[in-house]
């Protein structure tokens, strides 16, 4: 059996056909890219953050979601390490899971596999210390600094990750479904805001851009984390979070994962 990777990569290739003409595709370089200013911005950040992930941390983050039609609900996340992670919106109305690169949903009590390309990447949206930032050590993780750019009015470091691979055949797909964008504030060091990407259940190279803004940090054992999150999903607002309670050494059990 062919490993996973591939079979997206092959999927991937063989939908790039079905796309409308002129749709751009991204360029994958041949080789790393791995820009050095980029890289030290992500660790100062880390460091400003103070989260310091690690495949024994664990996470609980309480509180409320809003949508953008005035509907608001409770909302949990729990985080084990950097790659398992659980959403809860309502009373057992809708939960996401996340779990080394697998994944699952359950909506109405009933219980759906999720297609690998939605959840290969997938991290703690809600906490910019456990996001793909994490990797910037790892030599295949892709650093672009696309520049300044203004982010509500003040400027800030905008960076491009994704990771690479040398397999020409699987390139394209592990770029698309890896990308990542990230805003560091030159001042605090501080994330003001990322892109992450939800991906169409029924074809990979369908998706849409999800871009979240960062605010109101406090101190929280001895990490900086954010309070407020607004969310929009295609442009248009979807959604504010605020959480009532994050705790960075919880207890949560595997079984929520499972």
């Amino acid at each position: 059996m062919r490993p996973i990777r591939q079979i997206i990569g092959t999927l991937l290739t063989a939908s790039m056909f079905l796309m409308e003409p002129g749709s751009a595709q991204q360029q994958v370089s041949p080789t790393v890219q791995r820009d050095a200013t980029g890289i030290s911005l992500i660790g100062q950040s880390l460091a400003a953050m103070s989260l310091v992930a690690s495949p024994t941390l664990r996470t609980l983050a309480q509180g409320t979601i809003t949508y953008a039609d005035g509907q608001a609900q409770p909302l949990k996340i729990e985080t084990a390490g950097v790659d398992r992670v659980r959403n809860d919106v309502g009373v057992n109305d809708f939960t996401f899971v996340t779990n080394s690169g697998a994944g699952f949903l359950i909506l109405d009590g009933t219980r759906q596999k999720l297609q690998a390309w939605m959840t290969a990447y997938k991290r703690a949206d809600h906490l910019p210390s456990l996001s793909l930032m994490t990797e910037y050590l790892n030599p295949n993780l892709q650093v672009v600094d696309v520049g300044l750019e203004n982010v509500a009015g003040s400027q800030a470091h905008h960076l491009r990750v994704s990771m690479w691979s040398a397999d020409p055949t699987w390139a394209q797909a592990e770029d698309l479904i890896s990308e990542f964008h990230v805003w560091i504030d030159p001042l605090s060091l501080l994330v003001v805001k990322t892109r992450t990407f939800n991906f169409s259940p029924h074809a990979l190279q369908n998706r849409s851009p999800v871009e979240t803004f960062y605010s109101d940090y406090r101190q929280q054992q001895g990490a900086l984390v954010p309070f407020h999150l607004t969310r929009y999903e295609g442009n248009r607002k979807d959604s504010d979070i605020v959480f009532s309670s994050i705790s960075l050494n919880a207890t949560v059990p595997d079984s929520d994962f499972q």
